[in-house]
């Protein structure tokens, strides 16, 4: 019997945010390389702590964020996905010049493309693209 490679992936990917929205941001370091590199709107790094602080910067703002993988694609070790988010604004979100948008008490409903290499079982690179402008729009932070 065969091993199914992209849905062991898949299912990888479903674990990889049951673990984040629960806040388990220790088995979530345990899935990222320790040298994993991070890219997405206005923060890039290098380390697996650094991504957890990212993710949990986001639940600092929105508490009751929640991720839904869909659509993931495998291809060896490149994994690209859509990723379903949803949360509400009740802190500050801090931006990346310093300055902060203060809690507007609005839903936020948004889908990212995420892109992943995997190295040895481990997140190495991590890539997530999504329309900054609807982020805020949503926010009300943009007219």
């Amino acid at each position: 019997m065969s091993i199914d490679t992209p849905a062991i992936t898949a299912d990888y990917v479903h674990s990889f945010f049951t673990c984040v929205d629960a806040h388990d941001f220790d088995r979530v370091e345990a899935m990222l390389d320790p040298e994993c590199e991070i890219v997405a709107p206005g923060f890039t790094q290098v380390g697996a702590p650094y991504v957890c602080l990212w993710m949990a910067g986001f639940f600092a703002t929105f508490p009751d964020l929640r991720h839904q993988p869909r659509r993931v694609v495998v291809d060896g070790d490149e994994i690209a996905f859509e990723l379903h988010v949803t949360g509400t604004h009740t802190e500050d979100l801090p931006l990346p010049d310093g300055s902060s948008i203060p809690p507007t008490g609005r839903s936020l409903d948004i889908t990212l493309g995420e892109f992943w290499t995997l190295a040895e079982g481990r997140v190495k690179n991590y890539t997530v693209y999504y329309d900054h402008h609807d982020f805020l729009t949503q926010l009300s932070a943009l007219n």
